[in-house]
């Protein structure tokens, strides 16, 4: 492994290093739980945005609060908070576009009401975006994106105008055309990127300084583009967004190649530039019709980029509903039906991908035995 490759992965399974290292040094860190909180600004603020997340099997700090139905990720988010281990945080941001989200903001308010001592909590601040289609909604997310933008400043203690916003812009677009630079090493008929390494490369660029990352990046897909073309049939992942490789690493050890994946952490997860340098008005565009979650309405909406890609150099697709999912399978069967109605074919996955069986790696092999047939018949028509 490269130097540039190296040092993403370790970012990446090291999701809170980049940012103690910046409260260390006296910089304020603001922590976001998710893709839909404007990035820019909390960078233009001076501060250090980093993405909450963890990946507890126990969580007995939570376990009191929070019912056994939650999100496993969400709940493992909340048992390191309650551990103190995102303490250091001036300010933690939580998106109302994902449901999950809201009631994590929601119950650390009752923990700070029931426990108003308790110090090793930061601040829980609600980012009230909804992704909702309609002028009502688009007039009420442009102003809670302005209020974010002034609350931020309260908290970090800085102000900034047009000129650090665009800044910010300017940096993170660098990065997003670095995620996209990787992007292109995953697709077409001749994919030099699996999908394992591919969660890593491109999930960095949610941990570590966006202008470290570009650079990296950049590296990182010039030196992939010179590897040989990876065999086997190309699978897409749909479902539940998955941040972490389990599921990635089981389909690729029985000879496929995963070349996407329909959430924020993988395919999706750089979208289009923004547009419009320091405007908060163009800002907030981006994030509430360019940033994927799921509580898109309405449905065509959401399904428009599965839909397209789904359909181009796809072999098969893997469909992914972990037992604590409450949300996304309400769209599995219209989804299903969809790819069947243009013959692609799909698999359900609906056990935990960290913890699959002997049972589940057996249906993934004889899953992916059955489009090598499809693949072999798709390259003789091209």
């Amino acid at each position: 492994m490269t130097d540039a490759l190296a040092r993403l992965t370790w970012h990446y399974e090291h999701p809170r290093a980049a940012a103690l290292a910046q409260h260390r040094q006296g910089r304020p860190v603001v922590g976001l739980t998710s893709n839909t909180v404007p990035w820019e600004i909390v960078r233009a603020a001076g501060a250090f945005p980093v993405l909450v997340t963890a990946a507890h099997e126990a969580t007995p700090l939570a376990d009191p609060f929070m019912e056994p139905v939650f999100d496993r990720r969400i709940r493992s988010v909340f048992e390191d908070v309650l551990a103190g281990r995102w303490s250091f945080l001036r300010l933690m941001v939580m998106p109302r576009t994902s449901e999950w989200e809201h009631k994590l903001y929601l119950y650390l308010l009752e923990v700070r009401r029931q426990a108003p001592r308790r110090k090793a909590l930061p601040p829980p601040y609600l980012y009230d975006l909804l992704h909702a289609r309609s002028t009502a909604a688009s007039r009420h997310g442009l102003a809670r994106t302005q209020a974010l933008k002034d609350d931020l400043q309260a908290a970090v203690g800085r102000t900034f105008g047009v000129r650090q916003l665009a800044a910010a812009v300017a940096e993170s677009n660098r990065a997003r055309r670095a995620q996209r630079a990787l992007l292109r090493l995953r697709r077409g008929r001749a994919p030099r990127l699996n999908g394992s390494e591919a969660m890593a490369l491109l999930g960095a660029w949610f941990f570590m300084d966006r202008r470290e990352y570009a650079a990296l990046a950049t590296r990182a897909a010039g030196e992939i583009a010179r590897r040989p073309p990876l065999p086997g049939p190309r699978v897409m992942i749909k479902g539940s967004p998955l941040d972490h490789p389990a599921l990635h690493r089981a389909i690729e050890r029985h000879g496929a190649v995963v070349v996407a994946e329909d959430d924020w952490w993988g395919s999706r997860s750089a979208g289009r530039d923004v547009a419009g340098g320091g405007s908060i008005v163009s800002l907030f565009r981006k994030y509430y019709l360019d940033a994927p979650g799921p509580r898109v309405f309405p449905p065509d909406v959401a399904d428009a980029w599965f839909m397209r890609e789904s359909l181009r150099d796809i072999d098969g697709v893997v469909y992914y509903l972990p037992p604590d999912d409450d949300v996304l399978g309400w769209d599995y069967p219209r989804h299903r039906r969809f790819l069947e109605g243009q013959g692609v074919p799909v698999t359900l996955v609906r056990a935990d991908a960290r913890h699959l069986s002997a049972a589940e790696h057996d249906r993934l092999a004889e899953f992916v035995a059955g489009l090598a047939p499809r693949r072999l018949q798709r390259k003789a028509r091209s």
